[in-house]
């Protein structure tokens, strides 16, 4: 989503992937070589951020940085870039809301707030983490949530029957784990998962219990912070301008869901919900790459990416006037008697 467009409109580009997946990375440039890309347009390095990643963004011959990560990381290329004047683009991270208003179809939220939330074993920057329910549904979608998550198949994701893989490494596995023990420990109410998986073939294997917390409370670490895995919150609201006041009272805004039948509630809340991409009736994942992708608040630096936008971060703006030189006296009086 960042290479194609930089490469359309006549960039070169030095691609730096996350260090502990370097080999998609490799793969992708060995196939655009492949294809007959020019040597030294697409160019890749790798290595921890210290050692390639500091360097590279602080090399005076990069006019412009990308990046999609953490927010501190984030912070850290603002000041760089305000240093030498370089133009910056930030995909930042998110705790993304699914409101489930009360009259919405039940089963078609339960299906996509479940997927939102647990594929890619929630390491993804638009994954749900907060299903914020109108208080007349929520024990009963509640329930259903943990019926349908206790269901799902963790475990080796080359298996036809896996659902859910590990997380990117064991410290990653860690992390969720502890936050979840955490969570617990300061009050929420922990309905299922959130221990390490070491049976069936999982012990060597980052592999985390998806895990499911009701009755969360709004201003909660579990409801503020970006956990970065298969762990859901449930938020019990009265209606609809409660849930969106509660979906805003983050500091992220990336993504954002809704699910209901009223077409007036839907356009409330596209109106009044702080997030640069807005779902009625589906997954807070859902993108495609036609259209402009982005945050709002900490989660991006307000600039878009994909689509028509990727021209306004990828190319500059040169406004030029032209206007004829005077005319030399000699041809005024030659053109004058002509004419006469």
């Amino acid at each position: 989503m960042k290479i194609a467009p930089a490469l359309a409109f006549g960039n070169t580009v030095v691609f730096k992937p996350a260090s502990l997946t370097p080999l998609c990375a490799v793969r992708l440039v060995d196939v655009l070589a492949e294809a007959g890309l020019p040597p030294g347009v697409l160019n890749l390095v790798t290595g921890n951020a210290s050692a390639v990643g500091d360097p590279l963004v602080r090399d005076e011959r990069v006019d412009a940085i990308t990046f999609t990560g953490s927010n501190a990381t984030g912070a850290e290329l603002r000041k760089i870039a305000a240093e030498r004047g370089a133009k910056l683009q930030l995909e930042l991270g998110g705790k993304n809301p699914a409101i489930v208003l009360a009259d919405a179809d039940v089963e078609h939220a339960l299906g996509h707030v479940v997927s939102g939330a647990m594929m890619s074993t929630g390491q993804k920057c638009t994954a749900t983490s907060r299903a914020i329910v109108d208080r007349a549904i929520a024990d009963r979608f509640t329930e259903q949530l943990r019926t349908r998550i206790e269901a799902l198949k963790v475990g080796d994701p080359l298996q036809p029957e896996t659902q859910i893989g590990p997380l990117i490494n064991e410290e990653a596995a860690e992390r969720v784990a502890d936050e979840v023990v955490a969570a617990k420990e300061a009050g929420a109410e922990l309905l299922l998962g959130g221990g390490r998986l070491g049976d069936n073939g999982r012990g060597r294997g980052a592999f985390v219990a998806p895990a499911l917390f009701g009755g969360v409370d709004p201003a909660s670490r579990l409801a503020q912070e970006e956990l970065f895995g298969p762990v859901l919150g449930v938020i019990p609201v009265d209606g609809l301008e409660e849930a969106i006041a509660v979906a805003n009272r983050v500091r992220f805004g990336l993504s954002a869901s809704v699910f209901t039948r009223d077409l007036g509630k839907a356009l409330a809340f596209v109106q009044g919900i702080q997030a640069g991409v807005v779902h009625v009736n589906s997954e807070t994942p859902g993108a495609e790459p036609h259209v402009p992708f982005g945050g709002m608040k900490g989660s991006s630096s307000y600039s878009r990416e994909q689509g028509k936008a990727a021209r306004e971060f990828f190319t500059q703006t040169k406004t030029v006037y032209i206007d004829p030189p005077p005319m030399p006296v000699a041809d005024a009086e030659r053109r004058a008697s002509g004419a006469a």
